[in-house]
């Protein structure tokens, strides 16, 4: 009988370790104020919050230096971020209401953005009109988070009654219903999907598009069960539930 190999001592993970610092950037002379994270990754990120503030993530053997370093290289992006923000907050002045647009299902919601408590977002689609009530209209922070939980629940919905309508199709071929269906900021997918885990995740900013085109990106990212990559047999399974999904990812550019 062989003998039990001793069991393996997990190793404990490093400590998290914030601090909030500054530097001097060489081309503006604009004074940089950021929150330094150490973490188990693998690259540096970078990243400003809804309310304008900095957070740069690099990985624990990652020096102050090469850190630096990367935020100078980030300079313009910082500098272009910043200005994007600033002309937010002017768009919005503090005031008993003041109207804006937003992109949803192809066309534009009439935003009434009002001062208030408590705060509430209430959609009227009849008149294609979303009320935002705050505290204070100032506040990018408070603005973003309204028209951000806004956009996570109507995409929420949208998703989920395209992934209950088109997976019947995929049961046939032993896809299992997933395990979750996420809405979270993404910045750069409009979806993505876990196929091991049995995990599906869309961007929030979905309910933005032409119906046609959300029920496209539902369809992309359940073929991922079948086909994990974008190969030839991935596009032909595709096409298979969708013939006509080439002119619907168009639509995104509309």
């Amino acid at each position: 009988m062989p003998t039990k190999k001793p069991a393996k001592k997990s190793t404990p993970k490093p400590p998290v370790k914030k601090e909030i610092r500054t530097l001097t950037l060489p081309k503006s002379g604009r004074i940089m104020t950021y929150e330094l994270e150490r973490k188990a990754i693998q690259r540096m990120r970078l990243r400003m919050r809804h309310d304008g503030t900095l957070h740069l993530s690099i990985p624990t053997r990652t020096t102050i230096a090469a850190a630096e370093a990367y935020l100078i290289y980030c300079e313009d992006w910082y500098l272009t971020a910043t200005k994007i923000m600033a002309e937010r907050a002017d768009k919005h002045p503090l005031g008993d209401a003041v109207k804006d647009t937003l992109p949803y299902m192809g066309g534009t919601l009439e935003v009434v953005w009002q001062t208030g408590t408590p705060a509430r977002v209430e959609a009227d689609m009849a008149k294609g009109r979303l009320t935002v009530t705050l505290s204070d209209l100032t506040d990018p922070a408070l603005r973003a988070a309204a028209i951000e939980t806004f956009e996570k629940a109507e995409t929420k919905k949208l998703v989920v009654a395209l992934v209950d309508r088109y997976h019947p199709l995929f049961a046939k071929r032993g896809v299992a219903y997933p395990k979750a269906i996420r809405v979270k900021v993404m910045k750069t997918r409009f979806g993505s999907c876990s196929s091991s885990k049995g995990y599906l995740n869309f961007s929030s900013r979905l309910c933005q598009y032409h119906p046609a085109f959300v029920e496209y990106v539902v369809v992309h990212e359940l073929c991922h069960f079948l086909v994990p990559n974008h190969s030839d047999k991935f596009w032909r399974e595709v096409e298979r539930v969708m013939p006509d999904w080439k002119e619907r990812d168009n639509l995104q550019k509309k």
